[in-house]
Formats: structure tokens, sequence, C-alpha cells
């Protein structure tokens, strides 16, 4: 099995798709890991080759018993990339993984050709931070498949749901393959998280997508948060928002084709423009 030392952790990963296509290196979300893109990677696997990696603290990766931060694990990302001899790669990350890329693309542009920051934010406002905290706490006192139960109904529609019966099913077997001491952690982490003071440093070309009815990491946020659109507004050169219309906050779940054509319909449309890839996006509409 594929494995990278990294600092004092050692990584496994996985490199799949046609050799000749641009890189994607995905960032998975703080339960399901990697495993957060099974939905879209064939589609995605059409176009790029996909970097999948289990962070440290998750699946077959090092879990040390450490608290964790969004910059570690971008800092980590960049170390894998130096170790597999990648200088630079587009980058995709959802949910927390979504916060993941934009410290990534902040701390390492140089690295970065374009990001896709899905179901994102720079900082949690109250609601956000007593949701997590309640994740925090409901992992530590319920059995693991009733919380895997609430996670789902806050993340899919009532209408994903009954049409969709075995995603309950689906979900526990994703998420009861990582560590619940680094889920615990991942909501500690998203808690504290502030990255507002990275945001001027992104000089690369971010997509931040959302879902329109997503209650977990919505495009907008109350004054104490710092949202996806207010990043868009902060760097408008670089960056802008794209809502995925009546769905939560599992896009690559619930509308998985119209995500692959949205991030595919970005990166190659930044790929193709100007060399620094500043101010060059695809039609999304």
């Amino acid at each position: 099995m594929p494995f990278a030392d990294v600092g004092d952790v050692r990584l496994y990963y996985e490199l799949t798709g046609p050799v000749d296509k641009p890189i994607i290196l995905q960032f998975g979300g703080s339960l399901f890991g990697r495993q957060n893109f099974d939905f879209v990677n064939d589609g995605m696997r059409e176009n790029f080759r996909l970097l999948s990696f289990d962070a440290s603290g998750y699946g077959r990766s090092t879990q040390p018993l450490t608290s964790y931060s969004m910059e570690n694990w971008a800092n980590e990302a960049a170390g894998l990339l130096d170790a597999l001899g990648i200088e630079r790669a587009l980058t995709h990350g959802t949910s927390m993984g979504g916060m993941i890329a934009i410290a990534f693309t902040a701390l390492h542009g140089d690295k970065t050709i374009a990001s896709v920051a899905d179901c994102g934010m720079a900082r949690c406002d109250t609601y956000r931070r007593i949701l997590f905290r309640n994740w925090r706490q409901q992992c530590e006192a319920l059995p693991m498949d009733d919380f895997v139960d609430l996670l789902t109904i806050q993340a899919v529609g009532a209408k994903y749901v009954e049409e969709h019966p075995d995603i309950f099913d689906a979900v526990k077997r994703i998420v009861n393959a990582n560590s619940p001491y680094t889920v615990r952690q991942a909501c500690l982490a998203m808690e504290h998280m502030d990255l507002e003071p990275l945001v001027k440093d992104i000089a690369r070309p971010l997509l931040l997508t959302n879902g329109s009815t997503d209650i977990m990491t919505p495009a907008e946020l109350a004054p104490s948060g710092y949202s996806a659109k207010q990043i868009a507004e902060a760097v408008p050169e670089y960056a802008r928002l794209h809502e995925f219309p009546d769905i939560g906050h599992a896009d690559l779940l619930e509308v998985p084709d119209e995500a692959v054509r949205v991030v595919t319909a970005f990166f190659h449309e930044v790929l193709a423009g100007e060399p620094d890839g500043a101010g060059v996006y695809a039609d999304l509409a």
C-alpha cells in the first residue's frame, strides 16, 4: 500500500486516473475523510488524476492523540506533495476539507494552481460553533450509529432521505472507518478555527461552492462568522461563489453530476487561461 512520511506522520494515499491529466489534491470532511468523494470520483477521473489521502487522524494514516487545525492539515498536504515530487496541483476540498482548501490556497499558493472549497467558511458564527460543539458532545455520549443518523439528516434533505433509505447504512460504513477521537478533535478544530487573517493571502483562483439551503456551512453567516460570501467579496480578483440551488450540505451526494460539471468547468477554464491564473473563471450559469 502507498504511504508517504511527512514530518512525524505516515500518510496513506491513492493516486488514480490518467497519468497525463492534471492532478487534483482532495481534502475530505470531518467525518468522511477521503471517502467524501466516492460519488464523484468516477466523473472527475474522466478529466483529472486524483490524489486522495487520509489526513493524519483518519483511515490508515498515523492517528496521533493530539489537537488538529486547518492550517496543520494544509501544511501536511503540502508535505505530501513534496514527498511525491508534485510541484503544483489543483485542490478540491469539501465541508471541513473546504476549510482546509482555503487554508492551503492561502498558505501554499506556490503549490496551488486553483482550488475549489466546497461547503467551506473561514470562521464559525455562534450558531455553527454551537452546532459543532453539540456534534462533539453527541459523539462522546451516543452510540456511534445514533450520532451518524443525526448528522445524516442534517446533511441531506428530507426528500433525498425518502428516496435513498440506504443512505444511513452507507454513511455509517464510511464514518466508522475513522477514529471517534479524531471526529471529536475535528469538531474542536472547526469550533476554534479562524482563517480570516489568511484570506488576504489568497492569490490563486478559488471557487467557493455551497448548497443554497445548507444549515451547516451556509454561504452567508451571522456577523460573528466569516463566510464563503465574505471571502469572495474580500478577494474578488481571485475568488467567486457558486450556490447549488435547493440542496443542503452534501452536493457531492445529492447532485454529483452537477458538482462534477461545475468543478471541471472551473478547473478547465483556469488551466486554459492566463499564466498566473488570476481572474479567469468558467461560465457556471
